[in-house]
């Protein structure tokens, strides 16, 4: 019995690791609020797009947070500096990050383990 108990809560714990959620409709993804955020703190010009300088603003408004998260990700070797996260993110390269643009970084970054968005 102890063995089939082992066995079942193995099976559950695989199963729930491998499964990836998949919102419904109509909610907002933690991505998207976080990419609407820095549009609304980072867009100076308000034109609904972020140009490099506009971007690199968020450094400036680091906490003891964000500076420990950077600490931390150039000890590890995964640090990306402002204007190399910008670059990745434009993914059109028309030189302006659009709110989907960086939706789809900061979700990149946080869904794929590829670095901590910061």
């Amino acid at each position: 019995m102890k063995k089939i108990v082992a066995l079942l809560f193995v099976m559950a714990f695989v199963c729930e690791a491998e499964a990836k959620y998949n919102a419904p409709e109509g909610i907002v993804s933690r991505s998207d609020k976080i990419a609407n955020w820095q549009m609304n703190e980072l867009d100076a010009d308000r034109d609904g797009k972020l140009s490099l300088d506009e971007f690199k603003r968020k450094v400036a408004n680091y906490g003891r947070d964000e500076r420990r998260n950077v600490r931390r990700a150039k000890k590890e070797g995964f640090y990306m500096s402002p204007e190399q996260q910008f670059k990745a993110a434009d993914t059109d390269e028309d030189g302006f990050l659009s709110s989907a643009e960086l939706a789809d970084f900061v979700r990149k970054q946080r869904d794929d383990n590829e670095g901590i968005y910061y």
